[in-house]
Formats: C-alpha cells, sequence, structure tokens
C-alpha cells in the first residue's frame, strides 16, 4: 500500500504493533497487513484555552484569557506519550495561568501582562517537550475585572481628573493672588506710582485740527 505525506506532515510507523520510526515527506510503500502510519501535521497551530476566573493574591476573581502558539517538535512523541496530547497542553497551559496570576494583586494583572506570558510559556515548556511539542510564545488577551472594580475603577479616573482641574485653578488664583499682593506691595511703598496711573487712565489725546482760512 503506498502513502504520500505532505512537507507539513509526518508518519509514525508501527509494524505489528512495533514501533519502527518516523517517515519523512514523499512516498512510502508499507505492507498494509502488518503496518500502521499515523499522520501527523507539524504546522504552527494557535490555542486559545477557555477563559477562566482565577483568584489573585487579594482574593478577588479575574477573569484572564491567553492565546497559544505551538506546533508539532517530534511526531513520534506526539503519537506515543499520550493519547489526547492538545488536552494535556491545553490543561498545562491553564494551570500555569492560574499559578502565575495567584501570586499578583488584582490592580497588577492587566499592567503585568507580559510577565504573565512570560511564566506561562516557562511553565509550560518541560511537559510540551515531553509531549513532542514546542510552545513558541503566549500571549495574555483579556483581563476582565468584575463590574464592581471597573465602576470603582472609572470613578477613581474622574476624581483625579477632576482633582487634577482643581488643582490648576487653585494654581492660577494663587498666581492671581500674588500679583495683586505685589502691586498692593508697590503702591505702599511708593505712592507715586498711583498718581501715575491715574494720570495714564485719565489722559486724552486731543488732535488739533486746524480750522479753514477766510
Amino acid at each position: 500500500m503506498k502513502h504520500t505525506l505532505f512537507p507539513w506532515e509526518r508518519g509514525v510507523r508501527f509494524d505489528r504493533g512495533v514501533l519502527v520510526g518516523e517517515l519523512g515527506p514523499g512516498q512510502h510503500r508499507l505492507s498494509w497487513r502488518r503496518s500502521r502510519l499515523h499522520r501527523v501535521d507539524i504546522r504552527p497551530r494557535t490555542m486559545t484555552p477557555a477563559a477562566q476566573d482565577v483568584p489573585t493574591s487579594d482574593g478577588v476573581l479575574v477573569r484572564v484569557t491567553v492565546v497559544v502558539r505551538w506546533a508539532v517538535s517530534s511526531a513520534t512523541k506526539f503519537v506515543v506519550e499520550s493519547a489526547a496530547p492538545e488536552d494535556e497542553l491545553y490543561t498545562a497551559v491553564q494551570l500555569a495561568l492560574r499559578g502565575a496570576v495567584l501570586t499578583r494583586a488584582h490592580s497588577a494583572v492587566d499592567a503585568e501582562r507580559g510577565a504573565i506570558a512570560s511564566e506561562v510559556l516557562a511553565a509550560v515548556a518541560a511537559r510540551a517537550g515531553e509531549l513532542g511539542v514546542t510552545v513558541s510564545d503566549v500571549a495574555v488577551r483579556d483581563v476582565v475585572m468584575p463590574g464592581e472594580l471597573r465602576r470603582a475603577a472609572l470613578a477613581e479616573l474622574v476624581a483625579a481628573s477632576e482633582g487634577r482641574a482643581a488643582l490648576e485653578r487653585a494654581r492660577g488664583e494663587t498666581a492671581a493672588l500674588r500679583s495683586l499682593l505685589n502691586a498692593a506691595r508697590l503702591a505702599e511703598e511708593h505712592p507715586a506710582l498711583l498718581e501715575l496711573r491715574a494720570l495714564q487712565a485719565a489722559s486724552t489725546v486731543v488732535v488739533d485740527r486746524p480750522g479753514r482760512r477766510s
């Protein structure tokens, strides 16, 4: 029997139930009575485990979603080591994510997405290798806080904005009062300045227009 493997496939061959080896792309002739061939797709894949509610170190449930980029690095291990290697990788990612979030306060989870992703990647690397898989990238896609915390955060932002506006108004008023105080001191030390200012305000310019000659 002929089997054709494409460039993105590897074949794990068994003869009478005994592992023989791994086949690469191309056409292979196998005995249909004694040989079995397991095809494995080695192209990169993306896994998005279901969002899970994870308790933080301060007891807040945070919903976190990650995206995992992975590919089969050893077709033989992928077939032999586990009956469901993708399920095992899925579980390993979920457990690693839970462990990374548990060590952080809820306010740090969103800010430390990159660090959480790195911890998950490091935590699943060993088990992934045992399954014949290489995890190339992990990214934290979503971090969702409980509704009451989102409302509290919004209120905090509004309060901070109002506080900054009030501070700017107070600075402007302080600057105006300082200018008035300086003017009052000058007037007290130099009374003649008040007279000059009054004359300046009251002065007018008179333009003499010559009359017509008779």
